[in-house]
């Protein structure tokens, strides 16, 4: 069973728990957010896609997709390896999404196929090199979420990106220390913050 179909209710009520974060996360990524039609791969209840005016997404996991469809986004039911759709898209979103999937390099290029010329990708993650980053590495066995995640760092991600034909790079942090409950909070070019968002344009 897909691991967000058992604690889609937990993953709700992180972000009940931590209303700041998730304020300070929206934040950093309509500093990149272009216009037009959008899709966010890895939907989940619609937590990001619904404020930042999103309206369709896919998501394997039934129950996260529910929650969504309740925020009014429009939801596919498969995963990122299996994204086909071709020249659709002006923007796709990721968020922490990445982390998850079985191939990132596929679903990459899957969303590279999606977007219309010169659309935009945005990848949102917490970076290994981070303060953050190493700690959620270090404790990820403990964790129902993280246990089975891929923890990238700035340079993987554009890596990937690099080998799929994304150009034009830019990069957005946020939070800064290595403990939830002591973190600071600004918006910068990306060095040394946990919350990344790095966006790459289609050529």
């Amino acid at each position: 069973m897909n691991l967000f179909d058992l604690y889609y209710e937990d993953y709700e009520k992180w972000f009940e728990k931590h209303p700041e974060i998730y304020e300070e996360e929206l934040r950093t990524i309509k500093t990149l957010l272009p216009k037009g039609r959008g899709m966010e791969v890895g939907v989940g209840s619609g937590r990001f896609a619904a404020p930042l005016g999103i309206k369709f997404g896919i998501e394997p996991s039934i129950k996260m997709a529910e929650i969504a469809k309740k925020r009014g986004i429009e939801v596919v039911n498969i995963t990122a390896e299996e994204i086909d759709f071709e020249d659709e898209f002006d923007f796709i979103l990721m968020v922490t999404t990445i982390c998850f999937v079985k191939d990132p390099l596929k679903t990459i290029k899957n969303c590279h196929k999606a977007l219309k010329k010169e659309g935009f990708l945005l990848v949102a993650f917490v970076d290994l090199n981070s303060p953050l980053g190493k700690m959620y590495e270090k404790n990820k066995s403990k964790s129902k979420f993280y246990a089975p995640a891929t923890f990238f760092t700035k340079e993987d991600i554009i890596n990937l990106m690099k080998k799929t034909g994304f150009r034009d790079f830019e990069c957005k942090e946020n939070l800064y220390g290595d403990n939830l409950d002591n973190l600071k909070f600004q918006i910068n070019d990306c060095n040394d913050g946990a919350f990344k968002v790095v966006k790459g344009k289609k050529y």
